[in-house]
């Protein structure tokens, strides 16, 4: 049975900009039906069984056949609203590409290393679907530093902007800001079954740590790479 898939406005669309460009990220409430969401969560505790509890991802649709994911990649109506947020967020026409898709599951000691890694998307439009969120410790919320940079020209200043925070030091005193009062990033706690976006390609982000007896999963949508031709 196939994902049920909502219809977003453009209304929808130009606030979830407006939210994008002011307070670094916008949601649409309960987009995923409780149905499909019970769908994906069970394909999720299927591959944690297998990965016995330890960090686990799946690249592309074909990976994740039975989750649900699968159907919301390939469905027009989906691929319409990305299509819109970027054109609206950019005043460029979306381009013909279609989804990088994750999913993405920690748990264990190898989900703490696989946290706190801050980075830049390649992507322009980042959408992610929270599938299973702790509730309570350490939940793995999305840290986020928004809009620190605009879409470069060229992929090699893409390219050092990477090097930048790829690197042991910068990452280290980004970890320091995590708990900081006055430098702290934007922190989001999620709720399962709504649809986030943020622009990915032009925020720093990262997950924080969950509890290694907890799971946390959850499904990325990429879209737009600028620098297609030259990665």
């Amino acid at each position: 049975m196939e994902m049920w898939v909502p219809n977003v406005s453009e209304q929808q669309v130009s606030q979830l900009v407006t939210d994008l460009d002011t307070k670094g990220f916008g949601y649409i409430p309960d987009y995923v039906p409780s149905a499909d969401l019970q769908r994906m969560q069970r394909f999720v505790s299927g591959a944690m069984v297998k990965s016995n509890h330890e960090y686990i991802h799946f690249n592309g649709p074909d990976s994740v056949t039975g989750s649900g994911l699968e159907d919301l990649a390939r469905s027009p109506r989906f691929q319409k609203l990305m299509h819109d947020l970027y054109e609206h967020g950019t005043g460029k026409i979306a381009p013909k590409e279609g989804f990088y898709q994750v999913l993405r599951c920690l748990s264990g000691s190898t989900g703490q290393k696989n946290s706190l890694i801050f980075h830049y998307d390649s992507y322009v439009v980042t959408a992610l679907i929270p599938i299973e969120i702790p509730v309570s410790g350490e939940t793995g919320d999305l840290l986020m530093y928004p809009n620190t940079r605009k879409v470069r020209g060229s992929y090699l200043r893409n390219a050092i902007d990477k090097v930048l925070i790829d690197n042991p030091i910068t990452q280290r005193l980004l970890r320091a800001t995590v708990n900081s009062k006055k430098l702290a990033p934007v922190r989001i706690k999620m709720q399962p079954g709504n649809l986030y976006f943020f622009w990915g390609y032009r925020s720093v982000h990262t997950n924080a740590r969950c509890d290694p007896d907890k799971v946390r999963a959850t499904a990325l949508f990429h879209f737009a790479n600028p620098h297609s031709s030259a990665s």
